[in-house]
């Protein structure tokens, strides 16, 4: 019994907490075949299930049941040719389908979760963007026209916040007008309260889930795309990364200098970890695939020690560091960091001057 007096196992009991699971079978890939995913499959299929109910009014629950059954299989493994892989997942699907689903409820139940929560997830996933690209982009160009190259620190702090900010307020835009349908839907169908309250909770959940894999999704991509953008503004381009070289350096574009060599350059708040990967990498290497430099344009400086900065330089690392921080003044003014330090604003220009 918990604080409030409730049962929590009355929930797990609740025919209605099938939607949770339901949901998650129906676009299971690895398991299921991820049948759930097809918008229109999952109308047809609300549909069929009601229309059988409808057609066979009447007759014995077991008997309708059966018809529920065989209505379910059939447009699930409909023109999936058997000895498939597909066709094989599906078939689980249906089986795992018919051992869980023993009443007419049951099949109302996937019904519902079919139309009413899967479709809208689906519809509401699609509208929200896959990367924050275009969000950013505007601002960040707005930036530059503002600022020139003196925006070029502000706009690599701002990329991920800024991309983030403008995804997760079309995920909330989704969800509070799916979520708002759903109940207006629940309020017509369903008298008790707690049901809604069952059903409500297992599309928050599901659709939460969903959102947050689409997140991982959107996750690196913008990170490297602040890099693409800064180059593409400035008429900067770039080529493809030396033949054959296969260095795990963690560079997000190249530059052609005019003499055939070329500078590996990534825009990040942090270093990281990224010392390490240059500290194994040969100068030998580099000269062998004509790698002048690698440029790391980095926003957030205050975990650079001298001895990262050092390590860094010694294989031909340039850091690109805020004009005003103290790491920045103090490397500059080093006789051994000075030639590894540049600051931020000179990026550009010091880049034009090797193309």
């Amino acid at each position: 019994m918990n604080n409030n007096g409730e049962n929590p196992g009355k929930v797990l009991d609740s025919p209605y907490d099938n939607v949770y699971w339901l949901s998650r079978m129906l676009i299971n890939t690895d398991k299921y075949g991820g049948f759930g995913k097809n918008s229109d499959k999952m109308i047809e299929l609300s549909k069929s299930i009601n229309s059988t109910i409808k057609h066979f009014k009447g007759k014995a629950e077991e008997d309708i049941v059966d018809e529920l059954s065989k209505t379910v299989r059939s447009v699930i493994l409909e023109g999936r040719k058997k000895g498939t892989n597909i066709r094989r997942l599906l078939e689980d699907l249906c089986n795992e389908l018919e051992e869980r689903l023993i009443t007419i409820q049951d099949y109302l139940i996937l019904a519902l979760t079919c139309e009413h929560v899967m479709t809208p997830i689906n519809l509401g996933l699609a509208r929200v963007p896959n990367d924050d690209k275009l969000f950013v982009e505007s601002i960040a160009k707005a930036l530059f026209e503002s600022k020139g190259e003196k925006g070029l620190a502000t706009i690599i702090n701002l990329w991920d916040d800024l991309g983030t900010e403008g995804c997760i307020k079309a995920e909330r835009i989704e969800v509070v007008q799916q979520y708002s349908s759903l109940k207006n839907y629940l309020d017509k169908e369903l008298k008790d309260e707690e049901e809604k309250a069952i059903v409500l909770s297992a599309f928050c959940q599901e659709f939460e889930r969903r959102l947050g894999q689409k997140r991982k999704g959107r996750a690196g991509g913008s990170l490297e795309s602040v890099t693409s953008f800064i180059l593409d503004y400035f008429g900067i381009k770039t080529t493809h990364k030396p033949e054959h070289f296969t260095a795990g350096l963690e560079v997000d574009r190249w530059v052609r200098c005019k003499d055939g060599w070329v500078i590996g350059i990534s825009c990040k708040r942090t270093f990281r970890e990224r010392w390490k990967q240059a500290y194994t990498t040969n100068t030998d290497m580099l000269n062998r695939h004509k790698i002048r430099n690698l440029w790391h344009v980095i926003t957030y400086d205050r975990d650079l020690s001298d001895d990262k900065i050092t390590e860094m330089g010694s294989h031909r690392a340039i850091l690109y560091l805020p004009d005003n921080s103290p790491r920045y003044i103090n490397a500059s003014s080093h006789p051994g960091m000075k030639n590894y330090v540049r600051p931020i604003t000179s990026f550009i220009e010091d880049l034009k001057e090797f193309i």
